[in-house]
């Protein structure tokens, strides 16, 4: 699937025409800022223009968990990640963000022109949908991995089939890594030393080069 934004295949002319008729608002968020809460109800959609922020689920002991990592052109809110009563889930700002928020009732209202651009943006949400629900089985794929091992091999698996290459780049922080897989960060860089010596991967940083690909 090519990459797919909200307004993919829209002109700026009609993406100026629908901001309008969405009523969407633009806010910037500095690093550390709250972007949204996210409720039980489906209220709007979120737009990464610029900047980084994170996605984290909280249990109900209090436990903080990173889902997702947002950046440019990322949609984020509760009609991708419908929350459970018991999980609190919310998006911060991890520098300065500027994000556009539409309301979703704005969105799966048709407007009485049916305007093409409309029905198009639709169609883009669709599709990201379909994508980050794919992106979400992959996640649990990896989680269930019985050992931090596999689980970072999983992972870099995943990433080298994404990419197309054995040669990738680690989008996150090692500290951030750690999070996403649910792991120790002391035991994961073990691991990652650990694959070095068995010459199954060369590091420089968040450099990663394996000569084949991994099996998980």
């Amino acid at each position: 699937m090519s990459h797919i934004t909200l307004f993919t295949d829209i002109l700026p002319e009609e993406q100026e025409r629908m901001r309008v008729c969405f009523q969407a608002r633009e806010l910037v968020f500095k690093n550390g800022e709250i972007v949204m809460e996210y409720s039980s109800t489906m209220h709007k959609i979120g737009l990464i223009l610029y900047g980084r922020a994170t996605l984290y689920c909280c249990d109900k002991d209090g436990n903080q968990y990173m889902i997702d990592e947002l950046k440019k052109d990322a949609v984020f809110g509760e009609p991708f990640l419908l929350p459970a009563d018991s999980q609190h889930y919310y998006v911060k700002a991890e520098e300065e963000t500027k994000v556009m928020f539409i309301d979703y009732e704005h969105v799966i209202k048709r407007c009485e022109k049916a305007c093409h651009h409309h029905s198009q943006m639709i169609s883009n949400l669709l599709q990201m949908t379909a994508l980050q629900s794919r992106q979400q089985m992959q996640r649990i794929y990896i989680l269930s991995r019985a050992t931090t091992r596999k689980k970072l091999l999983a992972y870099l698996n995943g990433l080298s089939v994404e990419k197309h290459s054995c040669k990738i780049h680690i989008p996150m922080s090692y500290t951030a890594l750690a999070q996403y897989l649910g792991v120790d960060r002391s035991a994961m860089t073990r691991e990652l030393k650990s694959l070095e010596e068995d010459g199954i991967v060369a590091k420089e940083g968040r450099d990663i080069v394996f000569p084949y690909r991994l099996n998980s």
